[in-house]
């Protein structure tokens, strides 16, 4: 019956996978809880970059889990991990007042609240980065209220500077400044594709940083799309798609999996099978609806067919409405998302049922 309704396409091919990030996050609480903050301390210090940015949002992100923090601090002193995790906490309540919208829909009162919370953020991300210059994360962290609220004035691309001194191209630093030079976010036009290929051209290969380069192409295709209320993602595809565009992408891609064309796809499957369950997966599902708007279509169906239908980012939602709440309640949160995943399969000549067996 599911075969026959996803002929029908009634219900989605694609399927959900958790974030790879939970079971680092069930561990994190659990130690919390026990109190197990030296061991929880020393865990914490072995995680890649990658890894650590997405646990201390989702930390942030919990107010009972904030609630041990001060325990921690005073458990262990010299570690910068409880002061980080409650300057993120800050950024999260600041967004949660912010709404997602641009600046200009912001109820008044609200547009005047949010900024004193994000000041609160930049004050605790300061004091982390006075007492250590080279911690990349809180250095994100003052990139990212500079962003959003203009804290701190123009030391944006000192603070970048500083990463790249320190952590080389860390890719929460990266990814944070790349916000900043969106058109939608005050930057320049153009500018976050030129950011974006001076990434691609001096980052290292193999780094996640390059994800900024897809990033850059499906900033412009929400751009299309704001621009013309009617838009399909298969004519915003056609607008942005071509040989250059394409051919840009596709070195992206290439420098991400730091592979050659001949390699690709052996390099494609080894990060699936050995490292999916990280923040490569999260890159490659990113590449993958990135490719398709820019027209790299062999590299799109390379790794959609890598994937298998089996999404964890949030990226699928990004062309797509809001889902009321009591679609989650019964299920169907994602359903939006797999309709657009399993659409590119049909544009791209890929069966969807067939991609996602």
């Amino acid at each position: 019956m599911r075969r026959f309704l996803q002929t029908l396409r009634v219900i989605p091919c694609a399927m959900h996978r958790p974030h790879f990030i939970e079971p680092h996050v069930s561990r994190a609480l659990a130690a919390l809880k026990k109190g197990d903050f030296a061991s929880l301390d020393a865990w914490l210090a072995t995680l890649p970059a990658e890894t650590y940015d997405c646990l201390v949002w989702r930390l942030a992100s919990y107010r009972h889990a904030r609630r041990w923090l001060q325990a921690w601090s005073d458990a262990i002193p010299a570690s910068a991990h409880p002061s980080l995790i409650a300057a993120y906490g800050d950024v999260v309540d600041a967004w949660a007042v912010r709404g997602e919208t641009y600046a200009s829909a912001i109820p008044f009162l609200r547009r005047r609240r949010y900024p004193k919370i994000m000041a609160k953020a930049h004050e605790k991300f300061a004091c982390i980065v006075e007492r250590n210059p080279a911690d990349a994360m809180a250095l994100a962290g003052l990139i990212h209220c500079n962003v959003v609220t203009g804290a701190g004035g123009g030391k944006r691309v000192e603070w970048l500077e500083q990463v790249l001194a320190s952590s080389g191209f860390h890719c929460t630093a990266i990814r944070e400044y790349a916000r900043g030079t969106q058109p939608r976010w005050g930057g320049e036009y153009d500018e976050h594709v030129r950011f974006a290929e001076w990434v691609v051209e001096h980052a290292p290969a193999g780094s996640c940083s390059h994800i900024v380069a897809a990033r850059a192409v499906l900033d412009d295709a929400l751009t299309v799309a704001g621009d013309d209320d009617n838009h399909t993602m298969r004519g915003i595809s056609r607008q942005l798609g071509d040989a250059e565009t394409a051919a840009w992408l596709r070195r992206a891609i290439l420098k991400w999996a730091d592979a050659v064309p001949e390699t690709l796809q052996a390099r494609v499957q080894d990060i699936a099978s050995g490292q999916g369950d990280s923040y490569h997966g999260i890159c490659m599902e990113t590449f993958a609806f990135a490719a398709y708007f820019a027209g790299a279509k062999d590299e799109a169906r390379l790794l959609l067919t890598t994937l298998k239908g089996r999404l964890q980012a949030d990226v699928w939602e990004t062309l797509t409405p809001p889902v009321p709440g009591w679609l989650g309640a019964v299920g169907l949160r994602y359903r939006a998302a797999h309709l657009v995943h399993d659409r590119v399969c049909r544009d791209l000549e890929l069966d969807p049922r067939q991609v996602c067996a």
